[in-house]
């Protein structure tokens, strides 16, 4: 179905928090979006967590396979605990930016569970911290906010946790075992 050149001009109006309402309502994701989270699962083996839904690593990684359709099935039913369609949008937005840190930076692995939940309200937190807003619990102002600073602070938000949180392992605090031994000698 194509769009009239009016309908195409009346999208370009839609404010932040309308898209993003218009795309959780519609339950739309990116291209990729399910080898995304597939890859920050690989790197969360306590799982990801968000509305009281549990995403455990295991046995879904070894039960299913990247590109399987029962995999994209139990993200979107991961998804569809969130009830309000703007906040599934940014949690949507939010598994893209933690698959990037990752992808970037492949020997960190988080030692606890991904909480979704907290991190965008520490996104938000930090949100309110810059543009001087007293606390509040809601979110609507950051939803109508553009993907290009909401991106920075859920960003951010990441980051902090992982910095204030020690929530990351490196590839050399897992393999302490390896990184003791002592290399061969000859005697």
């Amino acid at each position: 179905m194509l769009a009239t050149r009016s309908e195409v001009q009346n999208l370009a109006r839609l404010t932040p928090l309308q898209r993003r309402q218009l795309e959780g309502c519609l339950c739309r994701v990116p291209t990729r979006f399910y080898n995304q989270v597939w890859d920050v699962l690989t790197h969360t083996p306590l799982g990801i967590k968000v509305q009281g839904f549990h995403l455990p690593q295991q046995p879904t990684l070894s039960n299913m396979m990247r590109s399987e359709l029962n995999f994209a099935l139990e993200v979107e039913q991961m998804l569809n605990h969130i009830n309000c369609s703007e906040y599934r949008q940014i949690v949507v937005e939010l598994l893209c930016i933690v698959s990037t840190i990752l992808h970037r930076n492949p020997e960190l692995s988080f030692q606890h569970q991904l909480d979704l939940d907290y991190l965008v309200q520490d996104a938000f937190k930090i949100y309110c911290k810059d543009n001087k807003l007293e606390k509040s619990e809601n979110l609507s102002p950051f939803f109508n906010t553009h993907y290009s600073l909401t991106t920075s602070y859920l960003a951010r938000a990441v980051v902090n946790n992982v910095l204030q949180g020690g929530q990351l392992l490196t590839v050399s605090e897992t393999d302490d075992e390896i990184g003791q031994e002592e290399p061969c000698r000859i005697s």
